[in-house]
């Protein structure tokens, strides 16, 4: 069951010089089994994703600029690390422009080193195909509540 994914921006705190820690411990001790956590950063927080580990958190990590990293961190077990995306409520192409924006855009995802998970209102009819043609794998789960999560991941 797709949760609910609590963003926390830490940017400027670190800019400041700032130590985020128990914003960021304070952030956690709020997300369900079911939650993501995504941490911007201005670097990639390695001690954190140690920390979080111990706690049975697993990180999936993208770098969106020299001094923006994004990490999610989430409880399931999984075979590579996902990073997971949430369209819903977003109105059409937005779900499918933002999805193909993301796979286009990171060097894990093509490489494999990181799938994706979208988390959609309905079956991405129109970004199925897109996908295949790009190469990439997907699972699709309809949860039923409006709540549809496609697993995506690049073709062995």
């Amino acid at each position: 069951m797709a949760g609910t994914i609590h963003v926390l921006d830490v940017r400027e705190m670190l800019r400041a010089k700032q130590e985020p820690f128990q914003v960021i411990m304070s952030t956690v001790a709020g997300v369900g089994p079911e939650d993501i956590f995504e941490l911007h950063a201005t670097f990639r927080p390695d001690p954190l994703i140690r920390v979080l580990g111990k706690q049975g958190f697993h990180a999936a990590v993208v770098q969106e600029a020299e001094d923006h990293f994004i990490v999610q961190f989430y409880k399931e077990e999984t075979e590579v690390p996902v990073f997971h995306l949430d369209n819903r409520g977003l109105e059409p192409p937005q779900p499918m422009v933002r999805t193909l924006e993301f796979l286009d855009g990171h060097d894990a995802v093509q490489s494999g080193e990181l799938a994706l998970e979208i988390w959609n209102e309905r079956v991405p009819a129109f970004l199925l195909p897109e996908l295949e043609e790009r190469g990439f794998t997907y699972e699709i789960d309809d949860e039923g509540n409006g709540t549809v999560r496609v697993r995506i991941r690049k073709a062995s």
